[in-house]
C-alpha cells in the first residue's frame, strides 16, 4: 500500500459527455509517470468544462519525492475559467433580448406616434371644418345683408325719383309762360325719368342720374315763368301810369236813337274822353280770340316788310275789352297803346281802322318792340280790342 492517501472526488460532468478520461493516444496499457504532464496539458486543452467545486486534494507521505506532489497538485487543481462558447452564447442571447426589447419598444413607440398623428390630423380637420362652416355662414349672412341693403337703397332711390317726377310735372304745368325751349327740355327730362323709374332693372346710378337730370330743366322753366310774371307786373304798372297821361282812341263812332234822327250820342257810363260804339252795350259781351287779332296785326306788318311780333294774351286787356263791349264804347285803360271797335267780328277790319289813324298806325309799325299783348271781346256782333306793344 502506498504511504500517501489520495481522496478522489467526482470529476465535473460536461453536458452531453461522460466523465473525463485521461488515456494517452497509442498507449493501451496506460500512461507512464513521465508522460503525465503532457497528457495533462492535452486534457486541459480539450477537456470539458469543470466547476470550481471539482477538486482533488493530495496528502503527501514521508519519503515521496517533492516533484510527484507537485504533479498531483497540477493534475487536480480546479479549473475556474468559464468556457468561451458559453460567454458568447450569453452575449448573443443578451444582445437578442436587447434587440427584441428594442424592437418591441420601437414598434410600440412608432405605433403610438402614428396613433397620435392620426388623432392630431382628425382634430385639425375638425377645426378646419368648423372654421370653414363659420366662414360659409358668415359669407352667406354677409351676402344676405348686402342684398337687403342694395334692395333698400334701390327702393329709396325709386321713391325719391317718383317724388321728383311729381314736382317736375307740377312745375311744367305751372310754367305756361316760360320759354318754349325751356318747357320742352323739362318735358324730355320728365319722360326720361319716367322710363327709368318704370325699369325694374335700372341701377342705382341710373336712378340717381335721372333724378339729377330733372333739376336744371325744372329750374330753367321756373326762372322763365318768374321772368314773365315780373314783366307782366311791370306792364300793368306801365298801363296804370299811361292811363293818366295818354288818351288815344279810335276814330269817332257814335250811335243814335234811330236812323236819321240826328240825336246826340247816347253815353252808357263811358269815362270822359271815351267814344261810343253805336248799337252796342249791355249784357252778352264775350271774350274773343287774342291770337287772331295779333295775327291780323302781324299780317299787316309783314305787308310793310316789318318783322313779326310775339303774341301774348293779356288778362287785364281782355277784361278791359269786355268792359268796353258791355258799356258800348272805347277808352284807354292806361295799360294799352291802342283800343278800338268795329261793327264786325273780323279782326282784319279793326286793323284797317287803326291803320287809317296816324297815331294807331304808328304803334302797329313799331320796330323797338318784340311782343304785343292783346285783349279782345265781342258784343252785339261788334269786335272790341286793346293792344300793348313792348
Amino acid at each position: 500500500m502506498p504511504t500517501g492517501l489520495v481522496t478522489p472526488r467526482p470529476a465535473p460532468a460536461v453536458e452531453g459527455q461522460g466523465a473525463p478520461q485521461a488515456t494517452p493516444q497509442g498507449d493501451p496499457q496506460g500512461t507512464p509517470q513521465g508522460d503525465l504532464q503532457g497528457t495533462l496539458r492535452g486534457d486541459l486543452q480539450t477537456a470539458p468544462q469543470a466547476t470550481p467545486q471539482a477538486t482533488r486534494r493530495v496528502v503527501p507521505a514521508a519519503g515521496v519525492p517533492r516533484g510527484g506532489v507537485e504533479v498531483a497538485d497540477v493534475l487536480h487543481r480546479p479549473v475556474t475559467a468559464p468556457p468561451a462558447h458559453r460567454r458568447a452564447l450569453r452575449v448573443v442571447a443578451g444582445a437578442a433580448v436587447v434587440a427584441l426589447v428594442a424592437t418591441a419598444t420601437g414598434g410600440w413607440v412608432a405605433q403610438d406616434r402614428a396613433h397620435r398623428q392620426d388623432v392630431a390630423r382628425a382634430e385639425a380637420r375638425a377645426r378646419v371644418d368648423a372654421v370653414t362652416a363659420a366662414v360659409d355662414a358668415s359669407s352667406s349672412s354677409g351676402a344676405r345683408v348686402e342684398v337687403a341693403t342694395w334692395t333698400d337703397a334701390r327702393s329709396s332711390e325709386t321713391g325719391a325719383l317718383t317724388a321728383a317726377l311729381k314736382t317736375a310735372t307740377a312745375a311744367l304745368a305751372a310754367t305756361t309762360h316760360a320759354p318754349a325751349d325751356a318747357r320742352a327740355a323739362l318735358q324730355r327730362a320728365i319722360d326720361t325719368a319716367r322710363t327709368t323709374a318704370a325699369d325694374g332693372a335700372a341701377s342705382l346710378h341710373a336712378l340717381r342720374t335721372a333724378r339729377a337730370g330733372l333739376v336744371a330743366p325744372q329750374k330753367a322753366a321756373q326762372d322763365g315763368e318768374k321772368a314773365w310774371q315780373t314783366a307782366e307786373a311791370e306792364r300793368k304798372a306801365a298801363e296804370a301810369a299811361q292811363r293818366a297821361r295818354q288818351r288815344v282812341a279810335a276814330p269817332p263812332r257814335t250811335t243814335t236813337t234811330g236812323p236819321g234822327t240826328g240825336s246826340a250820342p247816347v253815353r252808357r257810363g263811358i269815362p270822359a274822353g271815351g267814344l261810343v260804339c253805336s248799337g252796342t252795350g249791355g249784357s252778352g259781351a264775350r271774350e274773343a280770340s287774342a291770337s287772331t287779332l295779333g295775327a291780323a296785326i302781324n299780317s299787316y306788318r309783314a305787308s310793310l316788310g316789318l318783322p313779326k311780333l310775339g303774341v301774348a294774351r293779356s288778362g287785364s286787356l281782355t277784361s278791359h275789352a269786355l268792359d268796353m263791349g258791355t258799356r258800348g264804347g272805347i277808352w284807354h285803360s292806361g295799360g294799352d297803346n291802342i283800343v278800338g271797335c268795329v261793327g264786325t267780328s273780323t279782326a282784319s277790319y279793326l286793323v284797317q281802322a287803326w291803320a287809317h289813324s296816324l297815331s294807331h298806325d304808328k304803334q302797329m309799325r313799331r320796330t323797338d318792340v318784340s311782343t304785343m299783348y292783346v285783349g279782345a271781346a265781342t258784343q252785339s256782333g261788334w269786335l272790341f280790342g286793346a293792344v300793348l306793344f313792348r
